[in-house]
């Protein structure tokens, strides 16, 4: 296997957490709530009082459909929130980066397992500069828990097929049911992990194909079944159900309803892709594929492609748990897409439930990289050649990880929004592809709206300013003081403030006040109606 899991590597790496810890705590207030963010605050809260009451105060399952999703993060969230001096919306965001870190923790620890301290390294700060991981950190109380729980199911299920101790299978146990207690559709990784186990048990009987082998495979398998799958499976289905008040109702049938549902999930919506409009259970079968390519950044996408021709030379130098856990990765990448694209499940806001496969995917692209580094510098026999090279290789990497964070700067914080060059950037897309499906940009907009009254003088003594909202209510009005009312987006009103997911912003004519954007893309619309436009009726 490549070499060298050096101390250089394992400080670097450790400076990496630490920035990335730092601008947590910097900037965790700058970001909105979400679309989904109030009820799932809700959710969380209504979990801990279920806890609280003894199991007597069942009001989780009567908000929305939250109650087929377990409430690890959002539980959690709300008794942290009780001892932090934040506003529940701050504490969750906080608690919320702090998983992405521990994510990127995750990833860095799968690196070293398959490869070495570069590979490790290299695989970190490829996830840290992802702009879909890093803008979805802050306030994605689902996407996020859930991929970070599978990069650790990962780490752990690769370590259990070198050495399946009982301490490693209880690790992987509660893991796995902490991250099913974000999302039952996680058991799918259960099979991922067993695939290759029954493959290398197999290879005997492949090799041979005579019936006392076949046997010896059965039996090999029906043990490691007993001694290896039972108790990660008991444990993380208890940890499960201790997450999940709803699931504790109905222990078998529930989790199995909420797999069904799941399954083919009836959120019917409209999608914009590729400059057309289709319902969320009608899209083309290259929806997810095409959106990875757009929403991921070039150098991530440049080593995925040099994988393909890189990683046969490296899995040559793979142990066999190695291979194992490599094929684990692969499995858990490639079968959600491939199910995707065949099955057409209903997909909207872009390809946030895939959020899971990023992690994996710098995995494989630093795992790509390292070997084709190593062979680049191979090729020259001249020493100060081979310096030069890896050097100009260094400085390539340097520079497209560099100007990425820039962009990421720039987008703050709606690192989420951003498309990559192959479809010209951020602008490039917008009117093809969504921009900020959240709506997190209500925050800017409610907080520029205050601004521009207070230069008026402020709202007239007895004065209540209507505002009609095209977008989600709950992430402007949390942050607009009383004085201010929501009402529907057609009735009479102060002011309109329109997101631009679905050309909210055409829908009432009014004198443009406030536009909230980035690199040109505008996210938010602020409308002046106090000069007497009518109330558009849409003809």
């Amino acid at each position: 296997m490549l070499t060298g899991n050096s101390k250089f590597y394992r400080y670097a790496a450790w400076a990496v957490f630490a920035v990335v810890l730092v601008l947590i705590l910097l900037t965790f207030l700058d970001y909105g709530i979400t679309w989904d963010e109030e009820l799932q605050s809700q959710y969380g809260l209504a979990i801990a009082d279920y806890y609280a009451s003894w199991f007597k105060d069942h009001r989780f399952d009567e908000i929305f459909n939250l109650y087929l999703y377990g409430g690890m993060f959002d539980g959690l969230a709300a008794v942290v929130d009780q001892y932090l001096p934040l506003r529940i919306y701050d504490s969750r965001h906080l608690l919320n980066a702090l998983f992405g870190l521990l994510g990127m923790w995750g990833t860095w620890r799968v690196g070293r397992l398959l490869g070495d301290g570069a590979t490790a390294l290299l695989a970190l700060i490829l996830l840290a500069t992802v702009p879909m991981y890093y803008g979805h950190m802050f306030n994605n109380p689902k996407d996020i828990p859930f991929a970070v729980g599978i990069i650790w199911i990962v780490y752990f299920m690769t370590r259990s097929y070198a050495k399946p101790e009982l301490p490693v299978l209880l690790k992987l146990g509660v893991v796995l049911g902490l991250t099913l207690g974000v999302r039952v559709g996680g058991a799918m990784i259960f099979f991922f992990w067993l695939a290759p186990m029954g493959i290398v048990a197999g290879l005997p009987w492949l090799r041979q194909r005579n019936g006392e082998n076949a046997r010896v495979v059965f039996k090999d398998v029906w043990h490691k079944a007993w001694r290896v799958v039972l108790p990660v499976g008991a444990v993380g289905y208890a940890v499960m159900l201790l997450c999940w008040p709803w699931a504790q109702q109905n222990p078998i049938m529930n989790p199995l309803h909420a797999l069904a549902e799941f399954s083919n999930f009836p959120q019917i919506v409209e999608v914009l892709f590729d400059g057309t409009t289709y319902m969320s259970t009608d899209l083309p079968w290259y929806y997810v594929p095409l959106y990875f390519g757009i929403q991921l950044p070039e150098l991530l996408l440049f080593l995925l492609a040099a994988s393909v021709f890189f990683l046969p030379k490296t899995w040559r130098h793979f142990t066999l748990a190695q291979k194992q856990g490599f094929s684990l990765i692969v499995l858990m990448m490639g079968v959600p897409v491939l199910y995707a694209m065949l099955r057409h499940p209903a997909l909207y806001d872009n390809v946030r439930h895939f959020l899971f496969a990023v992690p994996l995917m710098c995995v494989v692209a630093a795992l790509g990289a390292r070997t084709g580094f190593v062979w680049c510098v191979s090729q020259f026999r001249n020493h100060a050649a081979k310096h030069a090279v890896a050097a100009a290789l260094c400085v390539f990497v340097a520079i497209l990880l560099g100007s990425q964070i820039v962009i990421m700067a720039r987008l703050h914080p709606y690192e989420y929004i951003y498309d990559n060059q192959f479809i010209g950037g951020v602008s490039g897309a917008y009117g093809k592809y969504s921009s900020d499906y959240w709506g997190s940009s209500f925050k800017d907009a409610a907080q520029r709206i205050q601004e521009l009254v207070a230069k008026e003088g402020g709202v007239p003594d007895g004065k209540i300013f209507k505002i009609a909202i095209c977008g989600p209510w709950d992430a402007a009005m949390i942050y607009l003081p009383p004085d201010y009312e929501a009402v529907t987006a057609d009735k009479p009103a102060d002011f309109f403030l329109a997101t631009t997911r679905w050309m909210c912003q055409n829908m009432r004519p009014g004198k443009e006040v406030i536009r909230i954007q980035r690199m040109g893309v505008p996210l938010a619309v602020v409308k002046d109606l106090r000069g007497g436009f009518e109330v558009y009726k849409g003809k």
